[in-house]
């Protein structure tokens, strides 16, 4: 008799659905122990209902196993359909590898060190936004949907472009790195010129092109400053007697004058990044493993993550994509933070090719590069998962 039930159960399961056979057993024993209670029904009246009710009851018993898979299977499914494959035909790798994803407009803004492009998602488009120009050297750029600006090596300049309305503006005898703009302000690292002697950060107002020195640089940085919600952390290598030591400031880039400043007891801070009032950094003494950590502003302390071992990270949030070793390379994985550690999540467990350097933008949409034959980069809204 109970073989007979198994059977009729395994029959009632989807396919896609493998219970386990702790399961099956705990609903073959809640089976028995409903149908053996005391029958006040002419036995021959029940016969011919028992083989429904079995499988009624199966599928009854069996509905918490069937709805945790479904929500699993549904949280995957939703994690993938938040993936978005970006194949830019006739592009070189070193162009992609740097692309900027503007989420309000949903382009990808990019340069082959001539001209500026971008790339409309929606309409699989390219349109020139930098006329080409010889030996431009176009390296450093950055874009959101009101600005380009970019520096050109060859002319020592940096220009401005309102593409709003197509204005450029130009200024020479630059000598600079690391920009990056927050609405309408560009903050950039001054390397100093023949003018000039001051080594530091800078803010500009782009609308007026004004601009105002935010912190000189002494002993110099291992890690571009985090820009975010009007505030700008800049790490800088401090040195204690015989002991490295990373120092974070943070500014405040509306104006106020308070100055905040962190240590932490790393002689190396790679990839530092401000999300959810928290400072993170990639760190590492000599000799020893890379850690992820982070500085809590809301108690000032530093706290270490739990994660596997990783080369190149990104993070948003609650999220926080790592470039992990697979066989003999690595890949990039995305992850929910749980505690003091991490959850690994599916979203690019389809994708069968290796992807490298993630990247998050300010609105939470993580950029990762695949190496597969077309090239392509990946879109993940990880402000949309839940």
């Amino acid at each position: 008799m109970q073989e007979n039930i198994k059977r009729q159960l395994d029959a009632t399961i989807p396919e896609q659905l493998t219970l386990s056979e702790e399961h099956k057993r705990k609903i073959l024993m809640e089976a028995n122990q409903r149908m053996s209670r005391p029958n006040i029904f002419n036995q021959r009246l029940l016969k011919p209902l028992v083989g429904v009710a079995i499988i009624g009851l199966s599928c009854f018993l069996a509905f918490p196993y069937i709805q945790e898979w479904s929500e699993e299977k549904a949280l995957h499914s939703s994690e993938h359909d938040l993936l978005t494959e970006v194949t830019i035909p006739g592009v070189e790798y070193d162009s992609l590898i740097n692309a900027h994803y503007v989420d309000e407009t949903n382009e990808m803004i990019y340069t082959d060190h001539e001209a500026i492009y971008s790339y409309s998602i929606a309409t699989k488009t390219k349109e020139v936004l930098i006329e080409p120009k010889e030996d431009a050297r176009i390296f450093n750029l950055a874009v959101n949907d009101e600005w380009l600006v970019w520096e050109e090596i060859s002319s020592l300049k940096l220009y401005v472009l309102n593409r709003t309305s197509s204005e450029i503006k130009e200024f020479p005898n630059m000598g600079l790195s690391d920009l990056q703009i927050e609405g309408d302000t560009l903050t950039y690292m001054f390397m100093g010129n023949e003018d000039h002697s001051y080594t530091g950060y800078v803010a500009m107002d782009l609308p007026t092109g004004e601009t105002k020195e935010i912190q000189e640089l002494v002993n110099g940085s291992n890690s571009k400053a985090a820009i975010n919600d009007g505030l700008i952390v800049i790490p800088e290598r401090q040195q204690f007697g015989e002991d490295g030591m990373v120092t974070f400031y943070v500014h405040d880039l509306q104006g106020s004058s308070e100055v905040r400043e962190y240590t932490v007891p790393y002689e190396m801070a790679v990839n530092v990044t401000l999300t959810n009032d928290k400072i993170f950094a990639q760190l590492q003494n000599e000799d020893e493993e890379v850690v992820l950590g982070y500085i809590d502003f809301k108690d000032g302390k530093f706290y270490e993550v739990d994660v596997p071992t990783f080369e190149a990270y990104a993070v948003y949030g609650d999220y926080v994509a790592l470039s992990v070793p697979v066989k003999d390379t690595n890949t990039v994985k995305l992850f929910q933070f749980k505690k003091d550690g991490v959850v690994a999540l599916s979203t690019f467990e389809q994708l069968n090719e290796r992807l490298v350097k993630p990247r998050f933008t300010k609105d939470g949409t993580l950029v990762v590069n695949g190496e597969g034959a077309q090239r392509s980069m990946y879109l993940h809204k990880a402000n949309e998962s839940k």
